[in-house]
């Protein structure tokens, strides 16, 4: 199993060698691509991701905030601006080496207020279907995020995460599963079970203060018996909120390291 962490590259170039325990880096899409810049400020930030001791391999935060997939009678996205957005997000994942890029995007994905939910949802399935085509010619996969109900009104559980990706599962489409969401949404280990099969990637985080784990002391054993029953065998990440993160980033893999390992087969 691999593990890693969301942060910036920045904050991994300024660890020191021997503190570097996690396997991969995820990154925010829209800071380390820059999607609507020149190619030369990408360049620049390549250049030091082929400096780190570790790759880039999965990307998160994938739309920018004033992006509305949903179209309604009086909201349209700019679909030409769209359009090259992920082109472009796509061509520089390649570049950077990332294979799997997360959808969570709450309020991209939102449905707006008296428009009817059945159609958002099957624009962002077709959304999505689309892109993963598009994603298999660069050797990436676009995992789609449940997120609580706090943030987003499309796709909030396991269930209906998983009911959406089997109906578009032949174009390469993965769900992604995350701890923090997954509590909000009164979804357990055992939710997360029949859906296994389906996954792409997989979040942790502690639940209170949304902190890295060995923070609070959280138990992620359950939740790891269920993936390795089910023969999960891709990628963890943290995605917390990191208040010392030097500090707290060693701890925070040895407990995963060591959870993963007394998990239940």
């Amino acid at each position: 199993m691999k593990f890693g962490i969301c942060t910036s590259i920045q904050a991994v170039a300024a660890l020191p060698l021997s503190t570097v325990s996690f396997d991969f880096i995820e990154a925010n899409i829209q800071q380390l691509l820059v999607p609507e810049q020149p190619q030369e400020d990408f360049e620049a930030l390549l250049r030091e991701v082929r400096a780190l001791p570790v790759p880039v391999e999965t990307g998160y935060s994938f739309l920018p905030g004033d992006f509305r997939l949903v179209r309604t009678a009086s909201s349209h996205m700019d679909q030409a601006r769209l359009e090259r957005y992920v082109r472009t997000v796509l061509r520089r994942s390649e570049q950077v080496g990332i294979r799997v890029i997360c959808l969570g995007s709450a309020g991209a994905r939102s449905c707006p207020e008296g428009h009817d939910h059945a159609d958002a949802l099957r624009q962002v399935e077709e959304y999505l279907a689309t892109w993963n085509c598009r994603a298999r010619e660069h050797g990436i996969q676009i995992t789609l995020q449940p997120m609580d109900y706090a943030v987003t009104n499309v796709v909030n559980t396991l269930e209906e995460g998983a009911a959406l990706i089997s109906r578009i599962r032949d174009t390469g489409a993965r769900l992604q599963a995350d701890t923090f969401h997954m509590t909000k949404n009164h979804d357990g280990p055992e939710e997360l079970r029949p859906v296994v099969p389906l996954l792409g990637h997989f979040h942790v985080a502690e639940f209170e203060g949304r902190s890295a784990p060995g923070v609070h002391g959280e138990d992620f054993r359950p939740y790891f018996s269920v993936l390795r029953q089910g023969r999960y065998d891709q990628r963890i990440a943290i995605e917390c909120n990191w208040h010392d993160f030097a500090a707290e980033v060693g701890t925070a893999i040895a407990v995963l390291r060591e959870q993963w390992e007394d998990s239940e087969l």
